[in-house]
């Protein structure tokens, strides 16, 4: 029985780093075929996902089992067994339906060790931001929408901000000052927005007209926010 409950545990533990230190944990999860997973993630993830889980299944099932079929133990101690379980039961239940927060959370920590990086590209931009196509250090080339009063700029070689995860692909620039980082690559995805005092993430539309819905932005520290917008 001790055995089986450390499998599971540990099965649950490993979930739930996997789920905060992944970047691609949710995009591994919403695969419901193999063979598609494998081809996105890589197999070997998919395959330790998968390993994981059904050593987390078969270890409860076995352990509801023995609780049961234990006749001759006091009831006092399969009572406290049966709460136990329920307990975990309901811990994997609640990481079903919270595992996006997990991850989140997860992305947040990971971005909160990038402020350096992300301070790099946007500390020449909030003194002299650009009034037409050109090349800046630390962005490169770009080009600056819309023309005469541009908001935007699309880069055209996407500087990393760390290594083999997270790029740029552009930059916006808002009435009250604040720059956004549309960010791309296996960390991606979504916002990295440095704001002055008095200004917080909101929805906006961008310099190429495009509308971005705000869904949930969380500080990173120094004045930037990780932001999500709805697709």
């Amino acid at each position: 029985m001790k055995r089986l409950w450390l499998i599971h545990l540990t099965s649950l533990i490993a979930i739930a780093i996997w789920a905060v230190s992944d970047p691609l944990f949710e995009t591994t999860i919403q695969y419901r075929g193999l063979s598609d997973a494998s081809q996105n993630v890589g197999w070997i993830r998919v395959a330790s996902f998968t390993l994981v889980v059904i050593f987390a299944i078969g270890s409860l099932l076995a352990l509801l089992f023995q609780t049961l079929s234990r006749r001759s133990a006091p009831r006092h101690r399969s009572t406290r067994q049966l709460l136990a379980i329920t307990t975990v039961i309901a811990v994997w239940f609640s990481f079903a339906l919270y595992h996006d927060a997990i991850a989140w959370q997860g992305k947040r920590l990971r971005f909160a060790t990038r402020v350096d990086e992300l301070e790099a590209i946007v500390a020449p931009l909030r003194y002299e931001w650009p009034d037409r196509d050109g090349e800046l250090r630390g962005i490169g080339p770009f080009m600056a929408y819309p023309f005469g009063r541009p908001t935007t700029l699309l880069l055209l070689e996407a500087p990393r901000v760390a290594e083999r995860s997270v790029y740029v692909s552009a930059v916006e620039r808002s009435d009250t000052g604040a720059i956004k980082l549309q960010l791309t690559g296996t960390d991606g995805g979504d916002w990295a927005e440095w704001h002055p005092p008095g200004s917080q993430p909101s929805s906006f539309t961008g310099g190429l007209a495009d509308s971005h819905e705000l869904q949930s932005a969380t500080s990173i520290g120094n004045g930037w926010y990780l932001v999500r917008y709805r697709a």
